[in-house]
Order: C-alpha cells, then structure tokens, then sequence
C-alpha cells in the first residue's frame, strides 16, 4: 500500500499543477483557523460597507505580509530538499524502523497486560492538571 502512495507523490514532485495544488490545499487546511478572525472582520466590515478603504488596505497588505514568507519558505524548502534528498531518505528509513518498533513495544505491553500497570504508574507520578487534561474529554 505504501509503494502506491510513494509513486503518487513522487509523480507530483517538482512545479507541476497537481504538486501546487495539493500543496495549496494543505496550507489551507493548516493555515485557515489562524487566518480566519483577520479576514473575517475586514469581509465583515467591507459587507457592511464600513471603512472601505481601511479595508481594502488591510486585505492588500495581509495579502503581502502572507505570500512573501510563503514564497522564500517555499524557496528555501525546495532548495534544501534537493540538496539533501538522501538524507532525508535515509533518516525516513530509520524513521519507519523506530516507530515500527514502539508499534512492536506497545503491542507486547497490551498483549501482557503490563500497559495498565504502566499507566497506573504514570498517573500517579503526574501532576494533577495534566491528569484532569488528559480524563477531562
């Protein structure tokens, strides 16, 4: 299943249209809940016709202050994963082994029965606000 995935995103590596899309689309899934209040209150003000040009100033300079660090972000990325694309794969790798083995880990813990000793443990030594945090949703 993964070699699929692999092979779809390796298809969309480099300035393609479908690779900037899915990119947009990502930043936009992150970015909206941090953009929202700004542009909300200036879409607000400029539907009720409220302060026109305070607003369109607003929505042309947010539009500035956004894209410039996108595009040297984006820049600067694309030039550090070409120069350390093996690297990058060979820490991936080690990656996939680590988590494979607290996957292993955590599956003998749950088969032994031991994970509820363990969490019995870890709750008594917790502070109390994290244990309230943590049993509170």
């Amino acid at each position: 299943m993964s070699v699929k995935y692999t092979l779809f995103f390796d298809s969309l590596v480099g300035e393609s249209v479908a690779a900037q899309f899915l990119l947009g689309l990502g930043l936009g899934l992150v970015w909206s809940p941090c953009v929202g209040p700004t542009l909300g209150a200036a879409s607000l003000m400029a539907a009720q016709r409220n302060a026109l040009p305070e607003v369109g100033a607003t929505m042309a300079l947010f539009a500035i202050g956004a894209t410039l660090p996108l595009l040297a972000l984006g820049r600067l990325s694309s030039r550090i994963s070409t120069n350390s694309r093996g690297l990058l794969l060979a820490l991936g790798h080690r990656g996939k082994i680590a988590l494979g083995a607290v996957a292993g880990a955590t599956g003998l813990l749950i088969m032994t029965g031991f994970e509820r000793r363990l969490e019995s443990f870890l709750v008594g030594v917790s502070p109390p606000w994290l244990t309230r945090l943590t049993t509170s949703f």
